[in-house]
């Protein structure tokens, strides 16, 4: 599929191409579920492979569609015959060194072939002038192999070619330090390594920060970086010493991949938005959402430390610290000052100045997405807690989707929506 959609590439024209692919990924995902096509759909892994490869393919070509054809080919080649070779690799077994990630295994003789592939891709179809820059060159390999190892259930199918696009079309939109991006991928490996080594993180939780650590660092700049290391770092300290007031073993608050997501995902997703579209809006946005999660963090944390009991929201009585919707004095105190510090940070970053009808919006705006966060924990949460989805979890397992990560995600998103409020009413 792969050559058939490369030699079309050269042959038929872009819209023609969009049209082929498009109508190709609403096939597979019609055809997913029948019978008939079960040939086309079937693995040994319980794979959605068939899925996301249509779906990477056609996002890759949309990123890259006003871009230079080598660019969407490259990425297209990149899954089409690095993966494939990776595969093959993977199954020699004679000083193959294998590991896990993300539940799913990888060689190093798959990653050693998969790289080597890549670098005659770019040989064969990059331009001399860009072939030529070895740190171009060495990310672009780089960044493929990661993008390879974080495959689950055939989800490299669509990372691979998504993944190398983003990267192509960030080139092409910035002049961008190349030697200072190699750093950054060291550092943010070495830095997610360490964090797992010392139990901060799960290694899944681990991985997802090394991505977050190379695109914050990578892609966006300084004012973008500095709430959200102070966000981590703040709530990994107040962790740390609940932990020990509670006398716990510290590997049992090791945070894991659902529970980072939970906490980043939408100023992820607002950061991007501001990327793409350059509306400060969504600056805003992204503000508020880092003093919200920082705000619930704070006071679920600092509130046990001063309080053995809270009151229940969903019980109107006390009850032990520590549950969910549960609020205490020590804890609102805490989600308020985390509110206006990240409020201040936030403004002062990005706009130079402290507006202070802007900070009290934010600040306050975070405060009441917190309040929120707590009622759904009180009436939200046990309903989730019953479902067949949050139930399955295996007594080992160490990354998986709770009820309480849903609740942080949902609620979270409630401070943009009380920002437009506001903002609305002044």
């Amino acid at each position: 599929m792969g050559v058939a959609i490369l030699l079309l590439s050269w042959y038929v024209s872009r819209q023609t191409l969009l049209f082929l692919i498009a109508a190709g990924t609403v096939f597979a995902f019609v055809s997913f579920q029948s019978r008939n096509f079960r040939f086309l759909h079937q693995t040994t892994d319980q794979s959605l492979g068939t899925l996301f490869y249509p779906l990477g393919i056609l996002t890759s070509f949309l990123l890259l569609y006003n871009l230079p054809l080598y660019f969407f080919q490259i990425s297209l080649l990149i899954l089409t015959f690095s993966d494939t070779v990776a595969n093959l690799a993977g199954q020699i077994s004679p000083g193959n060194i294998r590991f896990n990630a993300f539940k799913e295994e990888k060689s190093l003789y798959g990653v050693v072939g998969f790289a080597i592939t890549t670098l005659g891709i770019l040989y064969f179809f990059l331009p001399e002038s860009r072939f030529g820059i070895y740190a171009y060159v060495i990310l672009v390999v780089i960044l493929s192999v990661n993008f390879e190892v974080i495959s689950y259930k055939g989800s490299d199918n669509f990372s691979i070619p998504v993944g190398s696009a983003l990267f192509f079309m960030i080139m092409e939109a910035r002049d961008s330090n190349l030697l200072f991006l190699i750093g950054v991928l060291s550092v943010a490996a070495t830095g997610s390594f360490l964090l797992y080594k010392w139990k901060v993180l799960t290694k899944n939780a681990s991985i997802v920060v090394y991505f977050l650590a190379v695109f914050f660092f990578g892609v966006l700049g300084l004012e973008w970086i500095l709430p959200v290391l102070v966000f981590f770092f703040t709530s990994v300290i107040f962790t740390r010493i609940n932990t020990a007031r509670a006398k716990k073993n510290p590997v049992s608050n090791r945070r894991n991949a659902w529970q980072v997501l939970a906490n980043i995902f939408w100023a992820v997703l607002f950061s991007a938005a501001y990327l793409i579209t350059g509306n400060e809006l969504f600056v805003y946005f992204f503000i508020g959402l880092l003093a919200a999660v920082t705000a619930d963090t704070w006071s679920s944390e600092v509130g046990p430390v001063f309080h053995k009991k809270c009151f229940s929201l969903a019980h109107f009585k006390t009850h032990e610290s520590g549950i969910s919707g549960g609020v205490s004095l020590a804890g609102t105190l805490a989600a308020m000052a985390a509110s206006a510090l990240l409020s201040i940070i936030g403004v002062k970053l990005f706009f130079g100045n402290l507006d202070i009808m802007l900070v009290t919006l934010l600040a306050i705006s975070a405060f009441l997405s917190s309040v929120v966060d707590s009622l759904l924990g009180a009436f939200l949460e046990p309903s989730l807690m019953k479902m067949e989805l949050f139930r399955l979890k295996k007594p080992e397992a160490t990354d998986y989707l709770s009820p309480n990560d849903v609740v942080n995600l949902l609620g979270s998103l409630s401070a943009p929506v009380f920002f437009l409020l506001l903002q609305g009413l002044v």
